[in-house]
């Protein structure tokens, strides 16, 4: 069922056994899982059923050292989150981003990857992928070539969601028996009854105000409004904040153009690195550091992917949106003017076409400029943080203030895969590092990835974290916090997988 706190308002709140604060990818799979295992659920979400302009408001931040893109364009108030948004790009984390590293100081979580396998196959049905490839030697079989292999490089696929709107892909669960939706709801304050939580007191911005109680509450919000929420003064203190680690220690991945590739043969060139289609899923093909040779240079963990830039991308970029529209049959999303330039590009989407249906590859026009795109790890301990500034917010909360660092071991790692590319990609292309890549001045090149993690890390002990290893906020008998505020490391893969994963067994802890 879904209801809008701007419209009406709750008489009484119910009985519902747990609470989900927020309706972004982990609230609406948690959700979707409680449900399943026959739990009531309340969901509270601070946006419409749309991405509303108004609403976007509370995101408004105070950003302090490097330039934090973002902080304001990757984050979206509404039902479905920033899976509105989204591209959709699924992938696990690697074994050594569980483990312990004797080179990278706060590296390693409280238990092995191990832990997440069975959540991890869950995670992929609710993602739309339960039938997906799962071997990526398998996804080269099925293209009849060989799996590449580049030494000191490990090659492996991303898979992306048919339909990333979360919204749209549970949307039956969320109106439908025993789940109720409220739009609007912003939560202001948690209710406190000791070391237990009695409510969620939450506002408009038009400041209408309502209090929902349920018997268990999980916060899922986003890694950076997770801290900013659990950092508002409170009287008597910060009960799970002991350790001082809330907002501490913030990563995102570090994304640059790192070098010009120039293929030798562009046939084989193309084979190993435009992104493939099978049975309606997309693979995107990549290439980590190996594990080895992070060991040997005491690197982070980094990763890349090519960069093909085109003065054509805009125009193919349409033409696949508009298509993708029509064979949906979301016709109220294709204008005029989408149709004009689907019809202007006829030969554009001819090539496209046979591409993606004959070859099963993406297309890519032959005189679009190649970059290595580089995505690496931040350190555990990073620098950044996340703090709360002085003015307030529309919901009358103090609002962010984000200070993102890049320290020299990240740009260290990068030059080193770069050193490692281009001798292991020898045989198929020349790489070319970026003339800044020797220096500090890189860092003018280094963007955010829109991947926010840390400043609420998972710890058993309340000394050395912010939540347990079952997500329970420190200093709390029935708050979670699922996130991916409490990851203790980063990665080099898109975080969103490894936090549904934590939702699935969340949702088996609360069972």
């Amino acid at each position: 069922m879904i209801r809008d706190l701007e419209r009406e308002r709750p008489v009484g709140t119910g009985a519902h056994d747990v609470c989900i604060v927020g309706a972004g990818a982990a609230g609406i799979v948690l959700a979707v899982e409680l449900r399943r295992l026959g739990k009531s659920v309340l969901v509270l979400e601070g946006g419409g059923g749309q991405v509303e302009e108004a609403s976007q408001e509370p995101y408004q931040s105070e950003v302090a050292g490097l330039p934090h893109n973002g902080i304001h364009t990757g984050r979206f108030r509404a039902k479905g989150g920033t899976t509105t948004r989204w591209g959709g790009q699924i992938l696990e984390f690697d074994e050594g981003d569980f483990a312990q590293r004797e080179w990278v100081a706060g590296s390693g979580w409280p238990f092995g990857k191990s832990e997440l396998t069975a959540w991890y196959a869950r995670a992929l049905e609710l993602e739309g992928l339960g039938g997906t490839i799962g071997e990526d030697a398998a996804v080269w079989e099925r293209l009849g070539l060989a799996m590449p292999e580049v030494r000191g490089l490990q090659q492996y696929f991303s898979r992306w969601c048919p339909e990333p709107n979360f919204a749209r892909v549970h949307g039956a669960v969320l109106e439908g028996e025993g789940v109720t939706v409220w739009l609007h709801a912003n939560a202001v304050e948690l209710v406190m009854d000791g070391g237990r939580a009695v409510g969620v007191r939450c506002r408009t911005l038009g400041g209408v105000e309502a209090t929902f109680a349920a018997g268990e509450y999980v916060f899922c919000l986003g890694a950076i409004e997770s801290s900013r929420f659990f950092l508002q003064p409170r009287e008597g203190g910060l009960p799970w904040n002991e350790s001082g680690l809330v907002g501490r220690h913030f990563q995102d991945h570090i994304d640059a153009n790192a070098a010009t590739v120039l293929p030798k043969s562009a046939g084989a060139f193309h084979e190993v690195f435009d992104n493939v289609f099978l049975d309606g899923l997309k693979y995107h093909p990549k290439m980590r550091l190996a594990a080895a040779v992070q060991a040997k240079r005491k690197t982070l963990n980094v990763a890349a992917t090519m960069n093909f830039v085109s003065d054509m991308d805009d125009a193919m970029a349409q033409t696949k949106a508009t298509v993708k529209h029509l064979l949906r049959g979301r016709l109220d999303e294709v204008g005029a003017r989408d149709l004009a330039g689907l019809l202007g590009n006829l030969p554009l989407l001819a090539r496209q076409t046979y591409r993606y249906t004959a070859q099963h590859r993406a297309y890519n026009p032959a005189d679009a400029r190649i970059l290595l795109r580089v995505h690496c790890e931040q350190e555990p301990e990073s620098a950044s943080s996340i703090t709360l500034a002085e003015g307030r917010d529309g919901l009358g909360l103090l609002r962010t203030r984000l200070d993102w660092q890049i320290a020299d071991t990240e740009l260290e790692t990068i030059r080193a895969y770069v050193a490692v590319a281009t001798e292991a990609l020898g045989g198929l292309a020349e790489v070319v590092p970026d003339g800044a890549l020797g220096s500090r001045e890189f860092v003018v090149n280094c963007v955010d990835s829109n991947h926010h993690m840390g400043g609420m890390r998972m710890a058993a002990d309340k000394s050395d974290g912010v939540v347990d290893l079952n997500l329970r906020l420190h200093g709390t008998r029935n708050v979670y916090v699922c996130s991916s505020a409490v990851f203790p490391t980063g990665g080099y893969s898109n975080p969103t997988h490894t936090l549904l994963a934590l939702a699935v067994r969340l949702a088996a802890h609360l069972r």
